[in-house]
């Protein structure tokens, strides 16, 4: 897909560079010259527009033709609130815009925008899950499921998956993914195999996000078990 991003202060940097390692036509518009030229190299090309007025506006749009439009300016809602409206006059269906609040949001949704960025709140959920999971992963699939990646302790060497007992947490282990890191190889393992661990395995399990961190705090205990 080819993607326009207004702004290039950090958030819209980060997102245009991992939207371009990912394999996206990325195109990048902001007034500061060297916010530009500090990705220039990354992404797919940049563009300096001198305001947020309409015909500016058009005129990048109408350049890069994009599938999606992403609005990332930090400090000015104005400006994004103008822009927004713009592409939606232009005809343009898939807009992400990032908001600073909720009300800025409930405001962008009003407008049409397909989906909405809080990434203070974002950062702030982000930060939660760390300190309770760790370097293990979780991806919510809904209110009361996720999907998570549980990294195992040096301590788990030599244990089976029974000795979790996970069903006392009332999650599900998918499977086990076991990592060769000389080797930089990776395998699925059955759950029914009953595997003994690996420090290098990961658990890869379903369930309700308190029932996950309930299981990897006592995982995580496992580290101070000689």
């Amino acid at each position: 897909m080819r993607y326009i991003v207004f702004g290039a202060g950090i958030f819209g940097k980060s997102v245009s560079t991992k939207l371009a390692d990912l394999g996206a036509e990325v195109y990048v518009v902001d007034h500061n010259k060297e916010s530009l030229e500090s990705i220039r190299d990354l992404v797919s090309g940049v563009m300096i527009i001198e305001s947020t007025e309409k015909g500016a506006t058009i005129e990048v749009v109408e350049k890069v033709k994009p599938d999606a439009a992403l609005v990332c300016f930090g400090e000015s809602f104005d400006a994004t609130l103008l822009v927004v409206i713009y592409l939606k006059e232009l005809g343009i269906k898939h807009i992400i815009a990032r908001a600073s609040n909720s009300m800025q949001g409930e405001i962008l949704e009003k407008l049409g925008v397909e989906r909405v960025i809080l990434p203070e709140k974002m950062m702030g959920e982000r930060m939660g899950e760390h300190i309770i999971l760790g370097e293990s992963e979780q991806l919510q699939l809904d209110s009361e499921t996720a999907i998570a990646r549980i990294c195992l302790p040096k301590s788990a060497e030599g244990k089976t998956l029974d000795q979790f007992d996970a069903k006392k947490f009332g999650i599900e282990i998918l499977f086990v993914h076991r990592v060769y890191v000389k080797q930089r190889i990776s395998k699925i393992i059955k759950t029914d195999e009953n595997p003994k661990l690996s420090a290098d395995d990961n658990l890869i399990v379903l369930g309700a996000p308190k029932r996950i961190s309930k299981f990897v705090e006592q995982i995580q205990k496992m580290k101070y078990i000689e």
